[in-house]
């Protein structure tokens, strides 16, 4: 006899782990007694704006139980070999008409119309904001998220997908660092970090990056002539910049895609900083690369972890629901209510940006993300952006 019938819904950006927490999640279904399945293109399946012909993909262990499926005419995926999978085969980009409340209303109706007992999100921020949404509508359904993406933007939790995240970009940065150490290089290396760079700053803090610059970065005169002036000393540097740094003011130049690095070197060079044939300065954009990567295999664990967590929770009637994993002592269950975004840096970290040891840039970053503008502040705190 059937637990229930539960819906995954895989929304937003890709991250590392999807598929783990998808085989995790239908193998403990399977165990439990539920018919698994997955919105094929996330909410968009679920409100008529599908683009794809089918809406639903059952998920199973089983390849003859798959096969058996698929033959009977629902189309069915075995997960079996899947846990390591790079990407996701049922996901979708990012859905903005999903914050409409008519499109609330549709999704609502037809998860109630298919017989649908659980629904379950994975994805980041964006997605567990759709299924809070999604609640309202549908109050005799039980809901729970599951946190999977590369920046960890939920609050009191760290996603499947950021670790791998981190690792993966901590390799391309370490390589290029050896590179410039290699040929008297220096690079200026985009990663991930729309909102606080907390990807960036991870994965070049973990290669010794040389200088790491996030978003809400707006650099005095005073720290890119420093910045400059040294770059101008060493004969190799590594600079690593967040995705998120000058979004705006790089906007300005669209069509034409300006990225960070790019837009950072122009910065630099209009400072005084000077190219030539023994010092080359190379901007890389590096972003979306490590979300196609395969989830190293602590967070396949983790995301495993997560599955039972929220399956127990479910058998317990809890619903607006997140297991969370902070470390081998501290995993858990938080309700919806508590779950809060986090695109922030926290402030111990930020002592990891700078290895030039630069006063006029900590003394930026103290006046200005730390509240401990001194004498010698080099710039004024009321427009700043508090990291905390």
């Amino acid at each position: 006899m059937s637990s229930g019938k539960i819906l995954l819904v895989f929304d937003g950006g890709n991250a590392p782990g999807y598929s783990a927490v998808a085989t995790s999640l239908t193998e403990e279904g399977d165990k439990r007694g539920y018919e698994v399945f997955a919105a094929f293109e996330g909410f968009r399946s679920l409100t008529g704006d599908n683009i794809s012909k089918e809406k639903l993909i059952r998920l199973v262990m089983s390849r003859r139980q798959s096969w058996s499926l698929n033959a009977e005419g629902t189309p069915t995926r075995a997960l079996y070999r899947a846990i390591d999978l790079p990407g996701s085969e049922f996901r979708s980009e990012r859905y903005p008409d999903f914050a409409k409340p008519e499109k609330q209303r549709k999704a609502a109706d037809f998860i109630r119309s298919e017989g649908f007992t659980h629904l379950v999100g994975v994805g980041g921020n964006g997605t567990i904001k759709g299924v809070k949404a999604l609640n309202q509508f549908i109050p005799n359904i039980q809901t729970g998220f599951i946190n999977v993406s590369v920046d960890s933007d939920i609050l009191g939790d760290i996603a499947v997908g950021y670790l791998t995240g981190a690792e993966e970009g901590a390799k391309i940065a370490r390589g290029l660092f050896d590179d410039a150490y290699t040929h008297k290089r220096i690079y200026i290396l985009e990663m991930m970090g729309r909102e606080s760079g907390k990807h960036a700053l991870m994965s070049g803090a973990s290669a010794r990056a040389h200088l790491i610059v996030l978003p809400g970065f707006i650099f005095p005169d005073q720290v890119f002539r420093d910045v400059t002036s040294k770059l101008m000393e060493v004969d190799h540097a590594l600079v690593v910049v967040a995705e998120g740094y000058q979004r705006e003011a790089r906007a300005k130049f669209l069509p034409e895609r300006v990225d960070a690095a790019m837009y950072f070197k122009r910065q630099l060079i209009e400072s005084g900083l000077v190219e030539t044939p023994r010092r080359r300065i190379i901007s890389e954009p590096f972003t979306r690369y490590l979300r196609g990567i395969r989830p190293l295999y602590i967070e396949c664990a983790i995301a495993y972890l997560k599955a039972f967590a929220i399956y127990k929770a479910f058998d317990k009637g809890m619903t607006q629901i997140m297991p969370y994993y902070l470390g081998e002592h501290a995993h858990g269950i938080r309700n919806f209510s508590e779950l809060m975004t986090n695109n922030q840096v926290e402030q111990g970290f930020l002592d990891l940006i700078d290895r030039f040891n630069l006063p006029s840039l900590r003394e930026y970053v103290s006046c200005h993300f730390r509240a401990e503008c001194g004498k010698n502040a080099v710039a004024d705190v009321s427009n700043s952006i508090e990291f905390n």
